[in-house]
């Protein structure tokens, strides 16, 4: 048995193998065998190759394995919940939750960003009179920016909570 955590850590690790390992096939000169054959029929080797049979079968358990794992992460995710100031959410509820309110928030932090603001002084054609062209966001600033305040606070109460979680929960991936 181990916790979430230690199981993400282990695909974590068996996935950066599988990708090496997958790098390594996709080369094609790592699977060609170059030779010199004499008129005697003595042979050279010229490269080394991997042992196609033997990448591909650990490719295999490897994708296997990390799918198995994968499985029991949601498994657990979906079975185990955490207490929020909202309620009641399972531990695949708070992810989901924490995606969308991440987003919600780099979103509109932009549009903080972008919304300046202005008054420009401007005269008509006949230069007969002055006039202002005056640009003002259509919504209260301060507001959104308190909006978004307590927004990373819920984050941040949420990814604690969920930490707390991933460290308890135990899962067996044998």
């Amino acid at each position: 048995m181990i916790t979430i955590s230690q199981a993400m850590l282990k695909v974590s690790e068996l996935d950066r193998i599988y990708r090496d390992k997958m790098y390594t096939m996709m080369k094609v000169e790592n699977l060609i065998q170059e030779y010199i054959l004499e008129s005697d029929g003595s042979r050279f080797d010229c490269n080394e190759v991997v042992d196609f049979n033997r990448e591909f079968e650990l490719i295999i358990e490897l994708g296997e394995e990390i799918s198995q794992i994968k499985t029991k992460i949601s498994k657990a995710n979906n079975e185990n919940y955490i207490e929020t100031k909202n309620g009641k959410l399972s531990l695949q509820g708070a992810l989901n939750k924490i995606k969308y309110l991440r987003d919600q928030v780099e979103n509109f932090e932009e549009i903080l960003e972008q919304v300046k603001p202005s008054k420009e002084r401007k005269v008509d054609a006949a230069a007969t009179s002055v006039y202002y062209k005056v640009r003002e966001p259509n919504f209260n600033k301060k507001e959104l920016k308190k909006y978004l305040e307590d927004k990373n606070e819920e984050i941040l109460e949420l990814e604690i909570a969920l930490n707390k979680a991933n460290n308890e929960v135990l899962i067996d991936i044998d």
